[in-house]
């Protein structure tokens, strides 16, 4: 009795793509609501949440752990500082990750690769709203705050 074992294709390269789309979402969420819930707890108005904006949470960079001799090894300082570097970068950022979901996405579904494909249906597809987002009049706002 012979019994074939049956050899599941893998996408390596749609399972990057999905690894770093998944990694670089996480770090502009960081950087742009995790900065703003800061500030807005920091100056104690979580309304503001709604309208970010220099006059009701102040300069972003004031939310954030001092920069100095001690914070250098701080870790929270470096996620929230970097996060918050990249986040400014939001829309080329979308823009490739887009591209390479679609182009990952068209690749995965021809290698067959069933689970990937649906996995990075799903990152495109959040990478998308945040794109959207990004474009609204409230994501503009937000990232003219993070600039300032």
């Amino acid at each position: 009795m012979s019994q074939q074992l049956r050899v599941r294709p893998v996408s390596l390269g749609g399972r990057v793509v999905l690894a770093a789309q998944l990694l670089m979402l996480a770090t502009v969420l960081i950087g742009s609501l995790g900065v703003l819930l800061t500030a807005a707890l920091r100056v104690d108005d979580l309304p503001a949440l709604l309208s970010p904006g220099v006059e009701r949470l102040g300069d972003p960079k004031d939310s954030l752990p001092p920069v100095g001799p001690d914070s250098a090894w701080n870790p929270l300082l470096w996620a929230f500082e970097l996060s918050r570097v990249v986040a400014m970068f939001v829309h080329p950022l979308a823009a490739m990750a887009l591209l390479l979901g679609l182009v990952s996405l068209v690749r995965t579904r021809l290698i067959g690769d069933r689970p990937t494909f649906r996995w990075l249906a799903i990152g495109t597809a959040l990478w998308c709203a945040t794109a959207v987002l990004s474009l609204t009049p409230y994501g503009m706002q937000l990232h003219h705050w993070l600039l300032d």
